[in-house]
């Protein structure tokens, strides 16, 4: 059988025909050429779909209308959809395209001999469905049992018109491909008169194990499956001796069969109850589950290995497969044999500091060149740092084995063991009396005047960088000086977080001290939180700017209205169709530039805020729908409150405790607010560094060394210098590019897993008898009950539903005045803070970026639960203390907006603080004495910081 222009026969398909067949035509013809059980069939391809448009003059009417469409107004497309489908069925078929469907139609059914056999099974083939990332299943059309020309013509007309149903065209919008480069092709089969059928999946699509094959089967045509009108049976079988492991016998109440006479839309199937002595009885037998799962195996590896979703149906005992495609939204494959132990026996490792900013596994050139290289060459710097300023020898690496950070399973964490022997404590008491106060005078205008200048410098040199001219190994070089180079950059930052860390918990346990010695238990305990607030911060300049640029939107109805009726991803391709867009973009272009060097994960592989700016749309959506938000105005209100607090606090302390309290609030006020301008240049150079890296895995990729560009970060220093010596000699490494994509899928797996805060399990924080609880990364004891404990960072009381976003992909579902419940937030994190009522992290502690932004935005803020995003679902409405530290889950039924929890804290709190005030009161001893020694230096009246 030999097609046209307009009509394929399966035969003549394969793989490269998508264009023409679209992607079930295609994989239907690949699949007969391999000698597949597919019935016979052929495909009317995309070229009379274009023919029929043209000849009725559809294109410019389709495409006007789709246009209209807007992702927030469903009934939109529905009307719209409507308005298309009416189009293509009062369309004329032109003369020589209805000629060749006949044609067509007749030359396959004259090859079946059986009375029945010309019914065919017409399905939709859309040149942007069943692809690995966008499968559009269930979207568009499929008729069953057509049995003549003229229901055949209607069929194929109304497949054509299923390319613009609503869901297909929300579909489209959401996976950012264009409505004008679409077209449809129509798959018309030989009907299988199916006794049993259903789908094959290849791998487990729940939980992305490759070694299972899952079935599910059911009585009758397979369309009660695909449409969810049946519980069907489910076999779960072992890849390698496929046995089945697991049988799931389900209801199979209905069936679709072929009906006696027509039916509506030119089908003839109808939806009969199956006996009630057959529902219990399995509908495959083990040899069936056999051949299907041989044929499954097949496909697989016929398609290279990539998991396949298989509809198939068994017809007087012999299978058919009726379409196949990739398995989308597939699970990375579970790992196994997952142990979280110590890379050295005997030692403690902590997901804190600068690992709070690493939530995910890191890929192999970050983990070489900041982890390792950077961090430890940093903390060789700043040891000698530290050496001059006290005027003596002090090696860091006396008290720590290195390397400093390091990773297990993929995972980020600093040491959290330190050697400790009696002979140091004579140094260690110089340190306090000596270097504590050469600490806090020369710290800050060190951070200020030295190591935030050099960095910048740094990546002003690269960033002039013409990578035209720059060769392999200088491109590599740039990527290793600037990620040693932010290593750098974020111990001398590690110095100001550390003065605010010091200065906040003294003025936080006296304030908490003053209020035992008083021996009150009602109310909320005090906090140093109210105190420190409403100070000017980057994350309020960005959100002002934000707000400024809502408020031109607001000012324009056409463009307020379009900008709420975007979906938030589509924004910045939107805005110029309007008179007054492009404005707006060229000043979303210039927050980006000031701010979008923000960092979601502090490791690279990652794109920062200005490759992925989605937080800052939607933020800005917001602002647009909520132009009575005002972010200066709200600073200023608690800036007045928190002056107010100070005075009322200073009338009713006595003058020894008044004067204590003014020295520290001043510590506090002075070095606290410089925390978040400290980490908000962290990964200020990852915008130059990822643009040396992807230019140089392009050329690899050119040179066969890598698959995509982005490769290039899984792949270590010495591999990417061996692949450019390779490229020089005109040849490619493709053993690097396979080793790429494994390490890849590797970190893609351990997503999944949920790596704890302490390794191993129950370690501590501690240097010889000193106990730094503190300083860990959550409390010590975490409750299994409806409580969660958590470190209190940012005052107040909430009850709100919650929106939990695991990563930057779950960014759309934050919803308004919902608490935000995540692992950790990093600096491209703060936009959503304007969205939300409250904080709630699994780890993080006073010192990390999220109770910054909390206290700067006044919402309350409890971090460090180790558990919330395991505990908490999204919806469920929870209680927030910033004050005791606690969240309680709550059912949700007659729970009031603002109702207030108790101000008892749970004993597990009570117990977390305990061991905080032991820690604290540790390191305060020596931490007061050198805080006098250098305010005595100093004179009256420090001056406020400098932001």
């Amino acid at each position: 059988m030999a097609g046209s222009e307009t009509i394929k026969w399966f035969a003549e398909l394969d793989k490269s025909a998508i264009p023409v067949a679209g992607g079930k035509g295609a994989n239907l013809g690949e699949l007969v050429q391999s000698e597949m059980p597919v019935p016979a069939g052929f495909v009317v391809t995309t070229a009379g779909y274009r023919r029929f448009v043209e000849a009725n003059n559809l294109q410019e009417q389709i495409v006007a209308l789709a246009a209209e469409t807007e992702a927030s107004d469903p009934t939109a497309y529905e009307a719209v959809a409507a308005q298309i489908r009416d189009l293509f069925l009062a369309g004329a078929m032109p003369d020589g395209l209805e000629d060749a469907i006949r044609a067509a139609y007749d030359e396959l059914t004259s090859e079946l001999v059986e009375e029945n056999d010309e019914a065919v099974a017409v399905r939709s083939s859309a040149t942007a469905e069943d692809l690995p990332e966008a499968s559009f299943a269930g979207q568009q059309e499929t008729f069953l049992n057509v049995r003549s020309e003229t229901a055949l013509l209607d069929a194929v007309k109304k497949c054509w018109a299923s390319l613009w149903t609503a869901r297909a065209m929300a579909y489209r919008e959401r996976q950012g491909i264009e409505h004008e480069g679409v077209a449809m092709g129509v798959a018309v089969q030989a009907m299988a008169p199916a006794d049993v059928s259903g789908v094959l999946f290849t791998a487990n699509p729940t939980t992305g194990e490759r070694g299972e094959l899952v079935v599910n089967a059911s009585f009758g045509l397979g369309e009660a499956i695909v449409a969810g009108q049946v519980t069907p049976d489910t076999y779960v079988l072992d890849r390698d001796s496929m046995m089945l492991k697991e049988t799931r016998l389900g209801a199979k109440e209905v069936m679709i069969v072929p009906a006696d006479g027509q039916v509506a839309d030119g089908q003839r199937t109808t939806t009969q109850a199956v006996p009630e002595s057959r529902r219990s009885e399995s509908a495959l037998s083990e040899p069936l589950l056999g051949e299907l799962a041989a044929l499954g195996v097949r496909v697989e590896e016929h398609f290279d290995g990539v998991p396949q979703d298989i509809e198939w149906a068994v017809a007087d005992g012999r299978c058919w497969l009726l379409q196949s495609r990739p398995i989308t939204n597939l699970p990375p494959a579970p790992l196994r044999d997952v142990r979280w132990e110590p890379p050295r026996p005997g030692t403690v490792w902590m997901r804190r500091q600068v690992v709070e900013h690493m939530p995910e596994p890191l890929s192999p050139l970050f983990e070489e060149l900041y982890l390792q290289e950077g961090l430890d060459q940093s903390l060789t710097e700043y040891t000698k740092f530290m050496s001059d300023l006290a005027g003596f020898e002090f090696d860091m690496w006396d008290f720590v084995e290195p390397p400093f950070a390091t990773t297990v399973n993929g995972y980020a964490y600093s040491v959290a063991s330190f050697d400790f022997s009696w002979h140091i404590v004579p140094m260690l008491l110089r340190v306090y009396t000596v270097v504590l106060p050469k600490m806090f005078r020369h710290m800050l205008p060190h951070w200020r005047d030295e190591a935030l200048p050099a960095y910048l410098a740094t990546i002003e040199r690269w960033k002039d960088v013409d990578l035209t001219d720059a060769a392999d190994e200088d491109l590599l070089h740039g990527v290793r000086e600037l990620a040693v180079a932010d290593a750098v950059y974020w111990l001398g930052a590690a110095m100001p977080l550390g003065l605010a860390r010091i200065t906040d918990a003294l003025l936080d346990h006296f304030l908490k001290s003053v209020a035992a010695g008083r021996g009150s238990s009602n109310g909320p305990r005090p906090t140093s939180g109210p105190y420190l607030r409403g100070f000017p911060s980057k994350a309020l300049e960005a959100q002002a700017q934000l707000e400024a640029i809502a408020r031109d939107i607001h000012g324009s109805e056409g463009l307020r209205e379009r900008v709420v009726a975007t979906p938030a991803a589509r924004l910045l391709d939107v805005l110029p169709e309007h008179s007054d867009g492009q404005r707006v973009r060229d000043d979303l272009q210039q927050y980006l530039d000031a701010y979008g060097h923000q960092i979601y994960n502090l490791g690279f592989v990652t794109p920062t805020q200005g490759d992925d700016p989605l937080p800052v749309l939607l933020s800005l959506k917001a602002a647009v729908e909520h132009p009575d938000r005002d972010v200066r105005g709200h600073q200023a209100e608690l800036a007045q409150e928190r002056e107010a607090l100070v005075e009322r606090t200073e009338k009713s302390l006595n003058p020894i405790q008044r004067r204590l309290f003014r020295r520290l609030l001043n510590w506090a006020q002075r070095y606290v607010p410089y925390r978040e301008e400290a980490l908000f240049y962290v990964g200020a150079a990852w915008p130059t560094l990822r643009r040396l890296a992807l230019e140089l895995g392009r050329r690899l990729t050119e040179a066969g060394s890598l698959d995509a560009p982005d490769d290039v970060f899984y792949l270590k220093s010495a591999e990417l210098t061996d692949a450019s010596v390779a490229r020089s000699d005109g040849q490619g490494r493709p053993e690097l590019a396979q080793l790429a994509r494994e390490r890849r899928e590797l970190r893609e797996a351990r997503k999944r897993l949920d790596p704890p805060v302490v390794v191993p399990p129950g370690g501590r924080l501690k240097f010889g008898p000193f106990d730094l609880a503190m300083f860990e990364p959550q409390p010590r004891s975490v409750s299994e009950g409806p409580i969660l404990n958590g470190f209190a960072v940012s005052p107040g009381r909430v009850t709100a539903p919650a929106s939990l976003i695991r990563s930057p992909d779950d960014f759309v579902k934050m919803a308004p005045d919902t608490i935000l419940v995540c692992t950790t937030t990093t600096p491209a994190w703060t936009p959503l803070f304007s969205q939300a009522k409250g904080l709630v992290t699994d780890i993080g502690g006073a010192l990390a970026h999220g109770s910054i932004v909390a206290r700067e935005y006044g919402i309350p803020a409890v971090m460090g639960t180790g558990v919330a995003t395991q505990r908490i679902e999204s919806g469920q409405r929870i209680q927030i203390d910033g004050d005791a530290g606690t969240v309680t889950l709550l059912d949700g039924a007659g729970v009031e907006e603002h109702a207030q929890p108790s101000m008892q804290p749970a004993a597990e709190t009570q117990t977390a603080s305990n061991e905080q005030r032991k820690a604290l009161l540790a390191l305060a001893a020596g931490a007061v004495v050198g805080l006098v020694v250098w305010w005595k230096r100093r004179r009256r009246g420090m001056s406020k910081p400098r932001i």
